[in-house]
């Protein structure tokens, strides 16, 4: 059976559209700036992704979490376009790394740190390049405070990251 023309240009046009849909929607995606959180109970300093080493397909994120209030709150999720999973790891007592799927707590006008050699987000099964210069989208649930999104620089192993000799933000502790 053949098809008429317009149906078979029309069918090439919708899969086209499609799969620009998809490539546009699994690459990292920019809408904020990589300073502080919008000032609120939970600030959110210094993000930033490590470009993973091809063939990798696992980035990691980093950044500080100052908790201004009185009250103790728990990170309980992290989300990114990037990849298909992101979550927090730890490092246990016996210096090792793991998932921490019940999240972490962020004390009453605390701070949770996440460096290199230290506590990350790991993103993994990457959707597309992750290179040095773009930005990744970043969302982070807390028990409290709700839902906060970060857009966090790229860069490249080797390169220093954006939080290099910055000062923790006015109003959060040191």
């Amino acid at each position: 059976m053949r098809l008429p023309w317009p149906a078979v240009l029309g069918g090439v046009a919708v899969a086209a559209l499609g799969a620009a849909g998809l490539i546009r929607g699994a690459m990292p995606q920019s809408v904020a700036s990589i300073g502080p959180s919008a000032a609120g109970p939970i600030v959110v300093t210094g993000a930033y992704v490590r470009a993973p080493v091809p063939p990798t397909q696992i980035a990691a994120a980093y950044f500080t979490v100052y908790n201004t209030t009185g009250t103790a709150d728990r990170l309980t999720g992290v989300q990114t376009g990037a990849g298909a999973t992101a979550e927090l790891h730890r490092v246990n007592a016996d210096g090792s790394m793991s998932a921490s799927p019940s999240g972490a707590v962020i004390p009453a006008h605390g701070s949770l740190v996440l460096s290199t050699g230290k506590a990350h987000v790991m993103i993994e099964q990457l959707f597309g390049k992750v290179v040095a210069g773009q930005t990744v989208n970043i969302e982070l649930d807390f028990q409290n405070a709700g839902s906060i999104d970060l857009v966090a620089p790229v860069i490249g192993i080797g390169q220093q990251p954006p939080t290099a000799g910055t000062a923790a933000p006015s109003g959060a502790p040191s």
